[in-house]
């Protein structure tokens, strides 16, 4: 007979004197918490309650909506902060988090989930950190993946809203002061989201370099601080690319400095290629 993992005594003291739980037990023994569970119904000692806490504030679940749902995954991965209130597996509330020095950053997020639940704003000397309170319907931004799911890949108007979501993110779109040429760029440390993009780009007749190595891990820019990871950018530079991209994507840019530099970007390409 296997020897039983948890003796009736051990268990009594994990559980129900030192209150630990159902994981934090199965990671001590390396088992799965299930395991745990059933040991409990063996030995019958009662499951605790699990308090609920109570929701105080009105609100609305998810829309469902493919296009909503793929710009945020895409604004999710560059700029978001998501977890479970407290960090317990239990909680009803998933909380989104961002802290920007930026306003229309705060106003951008404040505008994506308002209309879905409560939001906190918290300002500080040097940044002001917006926290948005959800229901359980919004559980599809908790995971972090450098990987682009492939229901968006799928479609080319979901796969602009991811786009665009990212670049509202972590994107740049400017027309450089010296040489009057319009360009985007996207810098990130998702190596494998930059390089799915080029190759959709790359499908869908936007043609830009390769995805290219800016700092490596354990650099620095300067005086700042040291790269945790290897750092990577894409960059869409060519007249009739970026015409091409601001068509796919202005449908749903929503950051109103991305936007306005994308007008003047698509002014400066248009004019460039006698469109004006």
């Amino acid at each position: 007979m296997a020897t039983a993992l948890f003796t009736e005594k051990e268990l009594r003291d994990l559980y129900v004197r030192q209150r630990l739980s159902l994981n934090a037990i199965a990671k001590r023994r390396g088992c799965h918490q299930e395991t745990v569970r059933q040991y409990l119904i063996q030995y019958g000692i009662s499951r605790r309650s699990v308090a609920v806490a109570k929701i105080i504030y009105p609100r609305r679940s998810f829309s469902g909506q493919p296009i909503e749902k793929a710009y945020l995954l895409g604004f999710r991965a560059g700029d978001l902060c998501v977890y479970k209130a407290n960090h317990r597996e239990t909680s009803q509330t998933i909380t989104v988090a961002c802290a920007s020095t930026v306003k229309e950053q705060i106003d951008l997020v404040r505008s994506l989930f308002e209309q879905y639940g409560h939001i906190g704003l918290s300002e500080g000397e040097r940044q002001t950190v917006i926290t948005c309170y959800l229901d359980l319907s919004f559980d599809f931004l908790l995971e972090k993946d450098d990987r682009i799911p492939d229901w968006i890949l799928a479609d080319q108007n979901w796969f602009a809203a991811y786009f665009a979501g990212y670049i509202d993110a972590e994107g740049c779109i400017q027309v450089k002061r010296h040489t009057r040429a319009a360009e985007v760029v996207i810098r990130s440390y998702e190596v494998n989201i930059l390089r799915t993009c080029w190759g959709i780009l790359q499908k869908l007749g936007i043609v830009c370099p390769p995805v290219y190595l800016i700092k490596r891990k354990g650099e620095r820019d300067a005086q700042g601080p040291l790269y945790h990871k290897d750092y990577w950018g894409l960059g869409i530079y060519r007249r009739e690319s970026l015409l091409q991209l601001f068509n796919l994507i202005a449908p749903d840019l929503k950051h109103p400095k991305r936007r306005q530099d994308m007008l003047v970007a698509w002014d400066n390409v248009k004019t460039r290629l006698g469109i004006l």
